[in-house]
């Protein structure tokens, strides 16, 4: 979001509703989510699980989101 346009950061689509944990590992690029809504987990976060982040997890994302996320995992999720 922070990266965006104006134009863009009134984009319904250029946002998640996220648990506060969640969030704050988006943010940071720690996770970020494949376009089927899987989350990824970054190696550099050694333990998601004390932070409640698991595997498994996955969001509903719909066509409008996948640009942002396409740009959240090229450009800020650290691999």
């Amino acid at each position: 979001w922070i990266s965006s346009d104006n134009a863009e950061r009134l984009d319904p689509y250029n946002g998640l509703l996220l648990l506060p944990n969640l969030d704050k590992a988006f943010d940071r690029g720690l996770i970020t989510f494949k376009s089927n809504g899987q989350i990824m987990i970054s190696k550099q976060l050694l333990n998601p699980s004390e932070i409640g982040i698991q595997k498994q997890m996955r969001i509903n994302l719909l066509e409008g989101n996948q640009q942002y996320m396409e740009f959240h995992r090229n450009e800020v999720f650290k691999k």
